[in-house]
C-alpha cells in the first residue's frame, strides 16, 4: 500500500514554486490569507484524507449502494466521515463569509480536493455535487431560495442533486422532455424521468435540493426551450422544519463498474402529481444556469481523473521499489532487483510521472486563473483569464480523465498479475476513474465544445490568448542553457498547432464540416500534450532556479527538470505524427 495519496512535495511546488499563488494574497478578496494559512489548510485536508476517507474507500466500494423498497442506503462507513467533512465547513471553504465560507482560493480548494478524491472517489463525490448546487444557487436564486435552500447546502444539512440525462436526452440536453406546468401560487409542477444522477437518492442527508432541467409548458422544442428549477426531495416549511414528501421518487440505482459508494439514480417527479419545483433564474434560460454546475464540474472531474492516477502512481511507485524480480541487465549475477530498474518498468514510471505532475499542474492552474479572474481589477487581465479558462476546460476535464486512467493501467500493469487482484488497490482506481471520461459531458462532447465553439471564441481572441500564454514560457526557457533545445521544440509545436487550427477552421466552415468534425477527438488530444509539455517546460525553468537557490532540494528540482525532458523528447515528436495525420485529411471515413 502506498504511504501517500498524492505527492505532497510535488503539489507544494505546482502551488508556490510554479504558480506563487501567495500573490493572491495581495487582492482583497483573499488579504485575510498568506502561505501560513493555506499551508494549516492543506495539512488538515490530508490528515482528513488519509486517515477518515481513505480507510473506507475499499469497504464502501465492497458494499456498495442498496436500493430497497424504494429506499437508497449508502455504505455505513461511509456517514462518519462525510458527517465530519461537513462539520468542518468545507463544502462552503472557498465562498464568501457571508453564507459560511473562509474565501480561500479555488486553487487552493482544489488542492485538497484532489486529497479527498484520491482516497475515496465515491465519499467525495457527493460533496463536490453539493457545492455545486449551492453555488448556482446563489447566483442565481431569490433571496428566498437562498435562506430556505443555499446555506443548508454548504452546511451539508441538505445535499444537492444535478438533474440533466433523461434516457432519450444524455449529450442531447435540447431533446429533454421533462415538464413543468405553472400553478396558481407561481411555483411549477414538475412531472418527467431523470436518469444517471450522481447521488440522486441516498440517506446521508435529511433533504436533496435537485436542481433540474424542464420544458415550461408552450415553451419552444430545443435547449432554447429549457428552465432551470429547484426541486426539493422533502418539502420545507415556512420554518425551515421538513414537511411532507414532494414526490421524487428513485426508481432504481445503477450497478456500475467502479464508483460503487455513490448511489446513480433513476428518479421519478411527480408520478402522483405532486411534485413542485421553484423557477431558477429567467424563463427559457436553464443551460445558462445550469452551466453555472456543469463548468464547476468540469473542472472538478478533470480533477478527478488526475487524483485517481495520481494514487495509483503512488501505489505503483511503492511497489516497483518492493517487488523483487529478474536480475539487472547485462549482469552474470543471480541475484534479483527490485523492478523499478529494469529499463521498461522505468519508462512506465517515468510516463507516469509526467502525466500526474502535468495533471495537476493544468488542473491547478485552471483554478489559479478562475481566482485571478474573480478578484482582479484588471479589466484586461480578468479578460485574458476568462479566455484561458473557456479554451482549457473542456482540455481539462477531456484530457485530464482520459491520462488519469491510462495512468491507472501503467500502474495495474507495473503491478503485474497483484493488480489484476482485490487485494491490491489499483484495480479499484481504475474501475473508479474510467466514469471521469464518461460523465459531465463526454470527452467527445468536450472535444466539440473546444473544437466547434472555444478556438472560434472572439474571431479566436481566446485561441490566441492562450498560445501567447504558452509562448511566454517558451521565450523565458530559450535562455536557460539547459532547456533551450526542449524550448525550441515546443515552439515549433505551437506553431504547428496554430496553423493546424485555422485550416480546421476554415474547414469546418465549409462543404467538408463533416470530415472536419471527426477530428474534434484527436485535435484535443494533441492540444493536451502541448499543454502538458508547456506546464512541464514551465515547471522546468522555475526548477533550474530553485536548484540553485534551494539546494537542500536539489534532488526534487533535478527530477522536475529531467520529468521535462523525458516528457518533451519522447512525446511531443509524437504530436507531429498526430498532426500530419489530420492535415493528411484522410477522408475514407466518410464512405464507413
Amino acid at each position: 500500500m502506498a504511504n501517500k495519496l498524492i505527492d505532497i512535495d510535488d503539489l507544494n511546488f505546482v502551488l508556490y514554486d510554479q504558480l506563487q499563488i501567495e500573490t493572491l494574497c495581495q487582492a482583497e478578496k483573499f488579504a485575510d490569507h498568506s502561505k501560513e494559512t493555506f499551508d494549516m489548510i492543506i495539512d488538515a485536508a490530508e490528515k482528513m484524507a488519509v486517515n477518515d476517507f481513505a480507510p473506507v474507500n475499499s469497504e464502501a466500494d465492497s458494499i456498495g449502494c442498496s436500493w430497497k423498497d424504494g429506499i437508497v442506503s449508502v455504505p455505513q462507513p461511509m456517514h462518519g466521515p462525510f458527517k465530519m467533512y461537513c462539520e468542518g465547513g468545507w463544502i462552503s471553504m472557498p465562498e464568501d463569509y457571508e453564507v459560511g465560507g473562509q474565501k480561500v482560493p479555488y486553487v487552493v480548494n482544489f488542492a485538497c480536493q484532489e486529497m479527498f478524491f484520491a482516497a475515496c472517489h465515491s465519499l467525495a463525490g457527493y460533496m463536490g455535487i453539493t457545492h455545486s448546487a449551492a453555488k448556482c444557487i446563489e447566483r442565481y436564486g431569490t433571496e428566498e431560495q437562498k435562506n430556505k435552500y443555499m446555506y443548508a447546502l454548504y452546511e451539508g444539512r441538505y445535499a444537492g442533486g444535478m438533474n440533466l440525462t433523461e434516457a432519450q436526452a444524455g449529450s442531447d440536453v435540447g431533446a429533454v422532455r421533462s415538464k413543468a406546468v405553472k400553478r396558481p401560487d407561481g411555483k411549477y409542477s414538475i412531472t418527467g424521468t431523470k436518469i444517471f444522477i450522481t447521488g440522486g437518492d441516498q440517506n446521508l442527508t435529511d433533504n436533496i435540493i435537485h436542481i433540474i432541467l424542464a420544458r415550461i409548458e408552450g415553451h419552444p422544442e430545443g435547449t432554447k426551450g429549457l428552465s432551470c428549477f429547484v426541486v426539493p426531495k422533502v418539502r420545507i416549511n415556512d420554518d425551515g422544519t421538513l414537511g411532507a414528501s414532494n414526490d421524487v421518487k428513485c426508481a432504481g440505482i445503477e450497478h456500475k463498474m467502479g464508483m460503487r459508494g455513490s448511489a446513480t439514480c433513476v428518479l421519478n417527479y411527480g408520478d402522483e402529481g405532486e411534485c413542485i419545483g421553484e423557477l431558477l433564474g429567467p424563463e427559457k434560460q436553464g443551460i445558462v444556469v445550469m452551466f453555472t454546475m456543469m463548468n464547476e464540474q468540469r473542472a472538478l472531474v478533470g480533477l478527478e481523473g488526475l487524483a485517481q492516477g495520481s494514487t495509483a502512481y503512488m501505489h505503483a511507485i511503492d511497489y516497483a521499489a518492493e517487488r523483487l524480480q529478474g536480475t539487472k541487465l547485462g549482469s552474470r549475477e543471480f541475484k534479483q532487483i527490485p523492478i523499478i530498474e529494469h529499463p521498461d518498468i522505468k519508462r512506465h514510471m517515468a510516463t507516469m510521472k509526467a502525466s500526474t505532475e502535468g495533471m495537476r499542474s493544468m488542473v491547478l492552474y485552471l483554478t489559479y486563473c478562475m481566482d485571478i479572474a474573480e478578484s482582479t481589477t484588471d479589466e484586461a487581465l480578468k479578460e485574458k483569464m476568462e479566455d484561458i479558462i473557456e479554451v482549457l476546460t473542456p482540455i481539462c476535464k477531456a484530457y485530464c480523465t482520459d491520462k488519469g486512467f491510462e495512468v491507472c493501467t501503467r500502474s495495474m500493469q507495473v503491478h503485474g498479475g497483484y493488480g489484476y487482484c482485490t487485494e491490491y488497490k489499483v484495480e479499484q482506481f481504475l474501475r473508479d476513474s474510467k466514469i471521469t471520461s464518461i460523465y459531465e459531458g463526454a470527452n467527445g462532447i468536450q472535444a466539440n465544445d473546444l473544437f466547434g465553439r472555444k478556438i472560434k471564441m472572439k474571431g479566436g481572441a481566446a485561441f490566441n490568448n492562450m498560445v501567447a500564454t504558452m509562448e511566454e514560457t517558451v521565450a523565458k526557457a530559450s535562455i536557460n542553457p539547459d532547456m533551450v533545445s526542449y524550448a525550441e521544440d515546443l515552439k515549433a509545436a505551437l506553431e504547428d498547432l496554430k496553423d493546424l487550427t485555422a485550416t480546421l477552421i476554415k474547414e469546418s466552415a465549409s462543404e467538408n464540416a463533416y470530415l472536419a468534425y471527426s477530428w474534434a477527438t484527436p485535435y484535443l488530444e494533441l492540444f493536451g500534450d502541448i499543454v502538458l509539455a508547456w506546464l512541464l517546460l514551465w515547471q522546468a525553468n522555475v526548477a533550474t532556479g530553485c536548484k540553485a537557490e534551494k539546494s537542500d532540494k536539489k534532488e526534487f528540482y533535478e527530477g522536475k527538470i529531467n520529468t521535462a525532458k523525458f516528457y518533451i523528447g519522447s512525446f511531443l515528436p509524437v504530436v507531429s505524427g498526430k498532426i500530419s495525420a489530420i492535415r493528411k485529411n484522410e477522408a475514407s471515413i466518410l464512405a464507413m
